[in-house]
């Protein structure tokens, strides 16, 4: 007799397969067998008909950086079927962080991320400087669900240039110790690096979030780095280049992101916010997953 069977569901498996009606046996926590168990007993059985059985999804998407730290349960993630979130999207983490620094990390999420600076400066207990550091802190801390994260860019400009990082470009030195931090958080189980070059992200007084102080070539050096390593992949929120009317603007920043992906060889994501009826808002979206791909690069 098994532990647990849920009964006469629709088994969405993960695999691409089609949906089939099926039942699942479970036995110590490990899926036994998948198929038509009538007549089979079990210590618990789950009536699952006219529901979809499927395996825990990856939210690859998340900014519960600061909420994973009073919230053990992952609300509200867990509540729709996630069961690994990934943190550290758009260049928004709350590591590296110098600890007299705190507030600069604070100031890139709390507008455009929409996390109060109030909830963080009550429910946070700051004992991380590194990235690794803040894994090793995720990795003790209870929790519902699993979590992955990235080292996001602006954590990482504040982090090597204070207040600088919200007014001027990186100088040699500034980038070669974001570079290091960018290693050493990769080796400490990082996903990746995240940026934002998206105008749609700002500050609590109206200014650029840290990475969109950024040029280009500085991006170009840290994904550059995630290809040197030999893992990781590259999140970004775009530029509005991307779906501008002006058809070189668009061009120009879908050849250099294809670029990236080819030359780096790194994976490039993004969130799909095609929204809009007009081909200009949704069809460069698309466009820049397809080219990347054919060209040799590799996007989701």
């Amino acid at each position: 007799m098994g532990d647990l069977i849920i009964r006469g569901g629709t088994v969405v498996d993960g695999t691409g397969a089609p949906a089939r009606q099926a039942d699942v046996e479970i036995e110590n926590g490990i899926i036994t067998e998948i198929g038509d168990l009538r007549g089979r007993r079990a210590r618990r059985i789950i009536g699952a008909q006219g529901h979809a059985v499927t395996p825990g999804f990856v939210d690859v998407h998340t900014h519960m950086d600061a909420q994973i730290a009073w919230d053990p349960l992952g609300e509200s993630s867990c509540f729709h079927g996630v069961t690994t979130a990934v943190m550290g999207n758009c260049g928004f983490t709350l590591a590296p962080v110098n600890d007299h620094e705190r507030h600069l990390v604070v100031r890139n999420l709390e507008r455009a991320e929409d996390i109060s600076p109030i909830a963080m400066a009550a429910g946070i207990d700051w004992c991380w400087e590194t990235l690794p550091e803040y894994l090793d802190f995720v990795e003790a801390t209870p929790k519902g669900i699993n979590y992955a994260g990235y080292v996001g860019h602006s954590a990482l400009r504040t982090w090597a240039m204070g207040e600088r990082a919200f007014e001027q470009e990186a100088d040699a030195d500034d980038l070669r110790r974001m570079l290091g931090q960018l290693r050493d958080s990769m080796h400490a189980g990082a996903m990746g690096f995240t940026t934002s070059v998206s105008f749609n992200h700002e500050t609590s007084d109206d200014r650029p979030v840290a990475s969109r102080m950024a040029g280009w070539p500085e991006i170009e050096a840290l994904v550059g780095e995630l290809g040197r390593l030999g893992g990781g992949i590259f999140e970004l929120a775009h530029h509005g280049d991307l779906r501008s009317r002006d058809p070189e603007k668009r061009e120009a920043y879908i050849s250099r992101l294809v670029n990236l992906a080819v030359r780096t060889g790194v994976p490039i994501t993004y969130g799909m916010l095609a929204f809009g009826s007009e081909d200009h808002q949704w069809r460069p979206v698309v466009e820049l997953l397809d080219r990347i791909n054919a060209a040799g690069g590799r996007s989701w």
